[in-house]
């Protein structure tokens, strides 16, 4: 059996190329649907705890619960700078507006609400999110 040639090597990656390609977009679109799927879940199972006015609910399968994320980013650069300045507050700079700082700033209460808004020029969004834990 004689060894294959250059052209037939390359033939063979190319397909074998093509092939790990189509595998890997069969696997993307799966993956969409799943999480799509799952998204709707958990949206439901979100509707379902503040129907019941509840953080988390243990289940035989698994334990479902609250929680949030954060994201506090500067839709003014001149007017957080000013405030600063003006306010003494130069632990907020970092390469980014420090997320501790403005939630300091903006006071947690006991119930998880803030007292107050974010300084000027920063965004703060809080998203709920749905947590399941499996038992």
């Amino acid at each position: 059996m004689q060894a294959p040639n250059i052209d037939q090597l390359v033939a063979k990656f190319v397909e074998l190329r093509d092939r790990k390609s189509a595998i890997e977009k069969k696997a993307e679109a799966d993956k969409a649907e799943l999480t799509k799927i799952m998204d709707a879940i958990e949206e439901r199972i979100k509707l379902k705890l503040h129907e019941l006015g509840a953080k988390s609910l243990k289940t035989d399968h698994g334990t479902a619960y609250i929680s949030y994320k954060e994201s506090a980013t500067v839709a003014d650069w001149d007017t957080l700078l000013d405030y600063i300045v003006r306010e003494e507050r130069y632990a907020l700079l970092e390469k980014r507006v420090s997320k501790t700082e403005v939630k300091a700033i903006m006071e947690e209460d006991r119930n998880g609400s803030y007292v107050h808004p974010p300084p000027p020029g920063v965004n703060f969004v809080r998203f709920e999110t749905i947590n399941v834990r499996r038992s």
